[in-house]
Order: C-alpha cells, then sequence, then structure tokens
C-alpha cells in the first residue's frame, strides 16, 4: 500500500512538473511569453482603453516622436501624417466620435532591440454623428502596429 502511494505521488508530480514547464503565454493571447512581448502587449491595450475611453491625451501619450502613418497606401502620401498631423486626426475624432467599442486579438508580436511589431485582429463599433444624426458604423480587420523603444518605454510609431 505504500509502495502504491509513492508511486501516485511521484505520479502527480512528474505532471505538475511537466505542467509547469509547459509554455507562457502573453497575457489574453497565444503569443510564446517574453517580458519585452508582455509590455508591448500591455501598450496596445492601454491604446485600446484610451480609444474606448476617447482620451486623446491617453493616446498622446503612447506615441512615439518619430510616429509616422502612410495612411495604409504606399502609392499615395496626401494621406500621409506625422505626429502633428495625429493631433488634427484625434481632434476630428473627439469632436465627431461618441461612444466607441474596440476589441483586439493579438495574433504575433516581434521584438528586435529598440524596435518592435504587433499584429492583431480588431472589431470596432462607434456612434458618430454625420451631420445632425447619430449613427453606428463598424469595422473589422487586421492591423500591424509598430514600436519603437524610447526612453525605456514602448511607443507607436506607426499602425493607429
Amino acid at each position: 500500500m505504500f509502495l502504491r502511494l509513492a508511486q501516485s505521488l511521484f505520479a502527480c508530480s512528474l505532471l505538475l512538473s511537466a505542467a509547469a514547464c509547459g509554455p507562457r503565454y502573453v497575457t489574453g493571447t497565444k503569443v510564446e511569453y517574453s517580458d519585452e512581448k508582455e509590455a508591448v502587449a500591455a501598450v496596445v491595450e492601454r491604446y485600446r482603453v484610451a480609444l474606448e475611453q476617447r482620451d486623446p491625451n491617453a493616446v498622446r501619450a503612447l506615441i512615439s516622436k518619430s510616429y509616422y502613418e502612410n495612411g495604409s497606401t504606399t502609392d499615395d502620401p496626401n494621406d500621409d501624417y506625422d505626429a502633428a498631423g495625429l493631433e488634427k486626426v484625434l481632434g476630428e475624432l473627439k469632436g465627431s466620435v461618441k461612444t466607441v467599442r474596440y476589441s483586439i486579438e493579438i495574433t504575433d508580436i516581434v521584438v528586435s532591440e529598440e524596435y518592435a511589431s504587433c499584429d492583431f485582429d480588431y472589431k470596432a463599433e462607434y456612434l458618430y454623428t454625420l451631420g445632425e444624426q447619430d449613427r453606428w458604423g463598424t469595422s473589422t480587420d487586421k492591423n500591424r502596429m509598430a514600436f519603437r523603444l524610447e526612453d525605456g518605454h514602448w511607443r507607436i510609431s506607426s499602425g493607429l
């Protein structure tokens, strides 16, 4: 009886040890864990919350000094903007958008020294005013956000 109990305890300890050595993931994702990846994911989550709260100051706090957006078009520079242009976009959004629901599912994070990227799927629902009418809009898509390490913090350098 004692031998059987000892064997059961040994088997349980092996199973627990094997489970503890399994892969760790970035919070809320299936992306293999590293401190850097977790830090990038935290910035993405702060961005998501800032959008839902319609808080331009919180978005500004996450932006790199070298922010540049090509408007998702590489052949038309007329829709490109930098950090100063982002200020105009944030002002327009704050004035016309009343409610935002924004969900993000991170699918990949790549980190190399002072640069990182995060791929994610998103779903946005927003109540906005057009003329004098309120309307709901929705959007779902994939996106890649790029980051730059500045003063020890990951900042968004493109992809809003």
